[in-house]
């Protein structure tokens, strides 16, 4: 590991723009998370091999996930003892690990049973690796490289997003016929796949989107891959179907008129983009039923979140601030794992101690108030005002401000679903994002102008 570490840590002088074809070295480095990405994103569930370590059920992609983070932290740490140099992510990957700790150490303090205390651990291994890999990956990375890697990545995207939105629109049947029976409440086959689902899909797509969209605004890239992956990343967002989705789209580009207004930018590039944006929402509504996005009412929402206030109405005030412990009211992963199909059917209620729920929190905020207590929100306040920072950094040009307020409206995302701690693939492409973006805001500029 430590030759490998070596080699790598000499080439980093290796010179990589936007448009230049990757290094020898760095096609090396990025070999495994491209394997993986791929794999989990186009092998369907039910091909994914399974297996049970420990009596916790294990899919093979997980597992090889956690082996490529293995890999990356520890060369990432290998160089940082021959380089003496670390990145700065703002603080953001030791917070998260603080708060994983105090989750793990309150798991197994907890009285849940041991099969589910084991599940629910190798969950919040599973959560870790989601930043552990992104600031891994990006360690080796200068500012140049950085962006040429979200280049490929955001390509990636949206090739998958277009296979995806495919199948649903045109039906080309890469589905099961269980699979294409669930999901139907939108007039078409809501977008999805093995990478993210309707429910999740938009943690990851906004912040793509953003990239996209700041290519526009940068000499340094070609226009047509800005069109093709605004495209087709807006068509899977806004084909996912999903309430959540449309509210941080429309949120998104609220503010990006309001800079471009402020800004006086070229009045041609915002008729463009809403041209565009309007082109994209007629492929999608013209198949789709419009009235699923009119209805908020949720009854299994709804209990979950009457659920959620019994736990702050009546637990005492030393227990609210500790929270009730990681899994101590949502062990999710065993159910989740053992269950998946019929969960896609509905079956997704629990009886908690404090009532009804579904299996899970299904929003991130819940968990972090009723589950870690002050740690989270503090974690989420920490959160929350070093990513607010991005858009204001020194220097900052249009196509930055546009990238860095993607992932700040993707936050809200937090109060729709349990992103963090569940769906690490997705949890992963969103901490490598992030990573890259403390990693260019010292020269924003130079990546979007």
């Amino acid at each position: 590991m430590s030759t490998v570490a070596l080699a790598l840590s000499q080439s980093l002088h290796s010179n990589l723009g936007a448009k230049s074809i990757p290094s020898s070295w760095i096609l090396l480095w990025e070999f495994p998370f491209w394997a993986l990405l791929l794999y989990g994103s186009l092998v369907p569930a039910t091909l994914v091999t399974r297996s049970e370590w420990f009596g916790i059920p294990m899919k093979l992609s997980d597992i090889l996930w956690v082996a490529s983070t293995g890999f990356y932290s520890a060369a990432a740490v290998v160089n940082f003892l021959l380089r003496r140099q670390a990145r700065n992510y703002g603080g953001l990957i030791l917070a998260t690990f603080s708060l994983f700790a105090y989750g793990a150490i309150r798991l197994a303090a907890g009285s849940i049973d041991f099969e589910d205390q084991l599940a629910m651990a190798f969950a919040l291994l599973l959560a870790s690796t989601a930043p552990m890999q992104a600031a891994g990956l990006l360690s080796l990375y200068n500012p140049t490289q950085t962006r040429a890697f979200l280049q490929r990545l955001v390509f990636a995207l949206a090739c998958i997003s277009l296979v995806y939105t495919a199948e649903s629109v045109l039906g080309l049947g890469l589905r099961s016929e269980i699979s294409s029976s669930v999901f139907t409440d939108f007039g078409m086959q809501r977008v999805r796949g093995p990478l993210y689902g309707p429910s999740t899909g938009y943690f990851l797509l906004l912040p793509a989107v953003g990239w996209a969209l700041q290519s526009f605004f940068t000499g340094k890239s070609r226009k047509s891959y800005a069109v093709f992956c605004t495209v087709a990343l807006l068509s899977a967002l806004l084909g996912l179907g999903s309430r959540a989705a449309l509210i941080l789209l429309v949120l998104y580009v609220c503010l990006i008129a309001t800079l471009l207004r402020r800004l006086k930018r070229s009045e041609a590039t915002a008729l463009f983009l809403a041209g565009l944006s309007l082109a994209v929402c007629f492929l999608i509504y013209s198949q789709a039923d419009t009235q699923r996005l009119t209805k908020f009412e949720d009854v299994h929402r709804k209990l979950t979140y009457e659920t959620a206030w019994n736990v702050l109405e009546t637990e005492s005030i030393p227990n609210l601030l500790a929270g009730q412990g990681y899994a101590s009211i949502w062990p999710w992963y065993r159910r989740d794992t053992l269950r998946t199909e019929f969960i896609a059917l509905g079956d997704n209620l629990v009886l908690t101690s404090f009532g009804p729920s579904l299996y899970h929190p299904h929003s991130t905020l819940i968990e972090l108030m009723v589950e870690f207590g002050l740690a989270g929100l503090a974690w989420l306040t920490f959160l929350i005002i070093r990513t607010c920072r991005l858009p204001f950094v020194a220097a900052a040009g249009t196509g930055w401000i546009v990238f860095s307020l993607a992932l700040v409206v993707s936050l809200l995302s937090f109060g729709f679903d349990l992103f963090i701690f569940k769906e690490v693939r997705v949890n992963s492409i969103w901490w490598l994002f992030l990573c890259a973006a403390f990693q260019l805001r010292e020269q924003p500029e130079a990546g979007a102008v």
